[in-house]
Order: C-alpha cells, then sequence, then structure tokens
C-alpha cells in the first residue's frame, strides 16, 4: 500500500486483494504496488519504519483501553423524549470525539465496529479493532436532563389535578356548543 485506506490497510502495508480490484483500481489510482521482490526491497526500509509506528500505535490504543476501563467506560449525553429515545443517534464519529475531548488522543472512527446507530439511553458494547488489537469499549449514553421541561411538566401535572368534574363537564359543553356553532354557520352559508 502506498497510503492509508480505512479498508485495506495502512501505508507500506503488504495486503491482498483479488487480482481485478489491483489492476482495475489500486495500480491506476497509484494506490498500492505489486509486493514482488524488488519493490519489498525498495520499500524495506519505510515497511520496517512504517511497522514500528503500527506497533507503537497499538501500544498506546492499549494504554487508552485500560483508562476507559478504569473509568467504567465513555459517557455520552444527548437530549432524548420521555420514551428515552434520542434525538441524535450515536455513531461512531461520536464515540472518537468523546474520546478525544475527554482522553486528548485522536482515534480514527472507523475503526469502531457498529451494526447500527445507538439510537436510545443505556449501555451498549462497542468492538475496536485496530490490526491485531481487538477490544470491547462500554458506551454509555445517558439522557441530557432540561429543567425547564422538568418545571413545566410538573406544572401541567399540578393543573390537571386541580380540575374539577364540574369544570370538565363546562369544557365539554363549551367544545360541544363551539361545534354547533360552527356547524349552523357552515349551513347557512351553504344555503344562502
Amino acid at each position: 500500500m502506498l497510503q492509508n485506506d480505512k479498508h485495506l490497510g495502512e501505508k507500506y502495508e503488504i495486503v491482498r486483494v483479488k487480482p481485478i480490484f489491483a489492476r482495475n483500481v489500486l495500480f491506476p489510482n497509484k494506490i498500492a504496488i505489486l509486493a514482488d521482490k524488488e519493490a519489498k526491497n525498495n520499500y524495506a526500509q519505510k515497511m520496517e519504519a512504517a511497522k514500528i509506528s503500527r506497533e507503537k500505535k497499538a501500544a498506546s490504543l492499549e494504554d487508552l483501553f485500560s483508562k476507559i476501563t478504569a473509568d467504567e467506560g465513555i459517557v455520552i449525553t444527548r437530549k432524548a423524549n420521555k420514551d428515552n429515545t434520542l434525538y441524535a443517534k450515536v455513531d461512531e464519529n461520536d464515540i472518537a470525539e468523546k474520546i478525544k475531548e475527554v482522553y486528548e488522543i485522536e482515534v480514527e472512527p472507523h475503526l469502531f465496529k457498529l451494526k447500527k446507530k445507538l439510537n436510545e439511553v443505556g449501555t451498549y458494547p462497542v468492538v475496536f479493532t485496530y490490526n491485531d488489537l481487538k477490544r470491547e469499549v462500554v458506551v454509555k449514553i445517558i439522557a441530557e436532563v432540561d429543567k425547564n421541561a422538568k418545571k413545566e411538566e410538573e406544572k401541567e401535572e399540578v393543573k390537571e389535578v386541580v380540575k374539577t368534574k364540574e369544570e370538565i363537564k363546562a369544557e365539554r359543553e363549551a367544545a360541544k356548543a363551539k361545534e354547533k356553532a360552527e356547524k349552523i354557520a357552515k349551513l347557512k352559508e351553504k344555503y344562502k
């Protein structure tokens, strides 16, 4: 590989692909070259340096996951409705941003494997894969508390309790009278 590709591998890594894909996509776009003896000799130093950097990256990621495990996972706060369904779903990018915010380490979002975006409040295991390193990260999604909404809900509950049977009956009668007046007005307009 001459370039990083999130689906195939990293720069100066030897990967196996179908011959037709290599001929039609990788070679013409100069994303990769054929790994024959000559190419391996030409890129030997670069490949060795890349291998060392990948090992360092894996070690730093291992440290990161030990910190995350010590903190009992990543906590993401989002707005949610009464049924604990999120208004904005959580995906790999959100998890990577939270790691960068909390631990100040940048992680590529495509290394997290989600089957689907997370759309409810709760605790979810998310798989992280980087070469041979596979870890499970616990992601806790918490509903954001909106102080104004709570106050309004409490006021509504209080108002509902205060109404008496007589008030409810009067409201129903007023609604029926209004409907009847509207029907009469429509009929008068129709038969003018």
